[in-house]
């Protein structure tokens, strides 16, 4: 049956009921941890969106560009073009790979942040925050969504991203997104939702989780650990 996910309202009810059950807490954890949700503060609500186990800030890695005889190889004349070296196409194989490095040589990918959209205590962080523009999505699943990236503009950009994403586990299958879902900002910048369904269970037995995506000429990679992913001693994926 689709649903949508958790509505804000029903988030603070949930909460103070499992906050009830919960262990205590050793004097070491953040002060959030150790209040009911509704507790929270605004200054609570901003450090779970920035350090929480939910919450990661990854370095992405430029994928290489490709040379113009792999864009026609490959039948995709736009991959990898990049402004200030449109030209290249017309030098050698090695001059236009010695172009493309000195294009790249002082570029850096911004750092990235990298939220499990669908764990309750990063969705109640956001309410109390007041993110109007937080993911929404139909449907139960794992979403996890990557922050401020700039994709290509493809018609079917969804579909290329779903294809080329993924959650690793240790020893199990790798679970692709059922869909990926954009939400495009001013100034050129998007949310990308990864929406993942929820009959592959992930638990805290498992390690570590890791998160694979590329968007456009971005390689996206970090890891979560679900056993730190728990708020008031219940799992919170």
């Amino acid at each position: 049956m689709h649903m949508r996910a958790l509505s804000r309202l029903g988030l603070f009810a949930l909460a103070s009921v499992a906050v009830l059950c919960g262990p205590p807490l050793s004097g070491d954890d953040p002060a959030w941890m150790d209040k009911s949700i509704p507790q929270w503060n605004d200054q609570d609500a901003k450090q779970i969106l920035a350090d929480s186990p939910w919450v990661k800030i990854v370095q992405p890695e430029r994928v290489r560009d490709l040379s113009g005889f792999e864009r026609r190889d490959g039948g995709n004349w736009d991959a990898g073009i990049k402004p200030g070296v449109g030209l290249a196409g017309l030098f050698t194989p090695d001059i236009e790979a010695m172009l493309m490095e000195l294009s790249r040589a002082h570029e850096t990918p911004k750092k990235l942040t990298v939220r499990w959209e669908s764990a309750m205590p990063i969705r109640a962080a956001e309410l109390k925050a007041g993110e109007v523009s937080a993911p929404a999505w139909q449907g139960d699943y794992y979403a996890i969504a990557v922050y401020n990236v700039t994709p290509p503009f493809r018609w079917n950009l969804a579909n290329e991203l779903k294809d080329i994403a993924f959650l690793k586990r240790d020893k199990k299958k790798d679970v692709k997104p059922s869909h990926v879902e954009i939400i495009r900002h001013d100034g050129g910048l998007a949310t990308v939702v990864y929406l993942f369904a929820r009959t592959a269970e992930i638990s805290k037995k498992d390690s570590n989780v890791r998160f694979v995506a590329q968007i456009g000429r971005l390689f996206v990679s970090n890891f979560f650990f679900p056993e730190d992913m728990q708020f008031q001693g219940r799992p919170e994926f």
